[in-house]
């Protein structure tokens, strides 16, 4: 609708052909492969997607730049992972870690109006070093997986929370460690 650029970033192999089937599916109607939800092409067949706009980085996020153990679920029909260990499975990728300061860099970009996070456990390292680098989206979807995977024994989500909000972040609305965040402050 906005004809924005949107950036994709997982380093997953399935969120890998899943973007590669999804170009194919706007520019020639070719139907995707594995286990899509039922209402998927109901939701973006009539969508005039310009697949120019769609930008995809094969890395994961976090709070420098590594390799790491990306963990994978025990049931292999399940597509996320995760960078905390004890999270899902044993079973792990190696994959490339970056800052979003450094992603930004690199496509010489000074502003964020959307990020939506749903990083499986790596938000908390992720937000609080974008937040060191004062880098503030206008707007913040974040799942708190730590929150909810009852992984958080430090309380690090409610710090982070507490920060965000310290740092000028209005929650619009926290259904169920869900949170949408509006940057307030005016520049």
């Amino acid at each position: 609708m906005y004809n924005c650029n949107i950036f994709l970033i997982d380093p997953t192999r399935r969120a890998v052909n899943h973007f590669e089937e999804f170009k194919q599916f706007c520019m020639h109607k070719t139907p995707f492969t594995g286990n899509i939800q039922k209402d998927y092409y109901t939701k973006i067949e009539n969508l005039h997607m310009n697949v120019d706009k769609f930008h995809y980085e094969s890395i994961g996020l976090w709070n420098k730049k590594d390799t790491l153990k990306f963990y994978k679920q025990h049931n292999p029909n399940y597509v996320s992972q995760s960078i905390i260990e004890n999270m899902f499975g044993n079973k792990y990728d190696i994959v490339e870690v970056n800052t979003i300061k450094s992603i930004m860099e690199k496509h010489n970009h000074t502003k964020i109006d959307l990020l939506k996070l749903d990083i499986e456990g790596a938000e908390i390292k992720v937000l609080n070093n974008m937040l060191d680098d004062n880098i503030f989206p206008r707007y913040l979807c974040i799942e708190f997986d730590l929150k909810l995977k009852n992984k958080d024994s430090q309380n690090e989500t409610e710090r982070l929370m507490n920060r965000l909000t310290e740092n000028g972040y209005k929650i619009l609305i926290n259904d169920d460690w869900n949170v949408t965040f509006e940057y307030t402050v005016i520049s």
